[in-house]
């Protein structure tokens, strides 16, 4: 079963969907799990398709639009800001605390993408959640500065100093200035040096995925906030909650993942690599056979 609810954030709402186990009794107790988009998606692509087989396998789930994006409130629109997108995830769990058929002691948080090195962040500070779980996970800073090449810093300065003006110029009046989330034509894509932003076409910007919502927009002010982002800053030392990761066996953004079950501090953490999968095959194609891991860890850890 599915609902449509808002999430109250601090003066501003987050839309989501609700999903509920089939032959849902709402007198019982459920484990939950919160399902963080990737950038630049919405809670009716990836997100939802996730939460919906969790449903299936038994959880209550929450997909959600996140502040500043899709049908969610907050201004200005198509802002990607890293803490801000960690903060709704702790305001999805106030939601779900308030629900009388969700167990508040069993709380874990899926994250796809983008939304994964945001899971784990938030679960660095948020002890409700119980356990963590990403799929094509990848913290969203070491990424943009990763597509910037061996040192990205030139241009990373560079890319302040026009954000600075731009941000002057909106101060005055001009309209907000936005870019492509991810290669906005055929053309673009065939361009683009790396293959998960090929994929992130193919599934944003054709018939397989796109979404009247997922407008593909990404306000150029957010740039100083990602670009400066580490999810993973004290992930040695506060990321201790049974870890999951699911990457594609040939995914080009596999070493993030690689590397967050290195520096994690949980004592339980296992990377699990789908044959054949690629980082956006994972979204959709290949989801099943990630469901049936994440099934099962979060039975095993909620």
């Amino acid at each position: 079963m599915q609902q449509r609810i808002q999430i109250p954030r601090n003066g501003i709402e987050l839309a989501g969907v609700l999903f509920t186990p089939e032959n849902f009794d709402e007198t019982k107790q459920y484990p939950a799990i919160v399902v963080v988009h990737p950038g630049g998606g919405v809670k009716e692509q990836t997100a939802g398709l996730y939460a919906d087989k969790l449903a299936e396998a038994g959880f209550v789930a929450v997909a959600y639009d996140a502040s500043h994006q899709g049908e969610s409130g907050g201004e200005p629109r198509f802002l990607e800001s890293p803490s801000a997108r960690v903060a709704d995830i702790s305001y999805v769990i106030d939601y779900l605390n308030n629900l009388p058929f969700v167990d508040n002691g069993h709380i874990g948080s899926l994250g796809i993408c983008a939304g994964g090195g945001y899971a784990d962040n938030a679960a660095q500070i948020d002890k409700r959640i119980k356990a963590v779980a990403n799929v094509s996970g990848i913290d969203i800073g070491w990424l943009f500065r990763d597509a910037f090449g061996e040192d990205p810093f030139p241009t990373i300065l560079a890319t302040f100093e026009q954000v600075a003006q731009g941000r002057s110029a909106e101060a005055q009046g001009a309209e907000l200035i936005v870019a492509n989330y991810v290669p906005h034509t055929s053309e673009e894509a065939a361009a683009a040096p790396f293959a998960y932003a090929r994929e992130a076409h193919d599934y944003y910007r054709t018939p397989r995925a796109m979404c009247p919502t997922a407008e593909n927009k990404l306000l150029v002010r957010s740039f100083p906030e990602v670009l400066s982002y580490d999810a993973l800053r004290f992930a040695d030392k506060l990321l201790t909650q049974p870890l999951l990761l699911i990457v594609g066996e040939q995914s080009d953004t596999a070493y993030q993942a690689e590397s967050i079950l290195e520096r994690a501090a949980s004592a339980k953490k296992e990377l699990v690599r789908i044959e054949g999968a690629t980082h956006v095959s994972l979204y959709d194609k290949d989801a099943d056979k990630a469901v049936e891991k994440l099934a099962g860890f979060f039975k095993e850890n909620l």
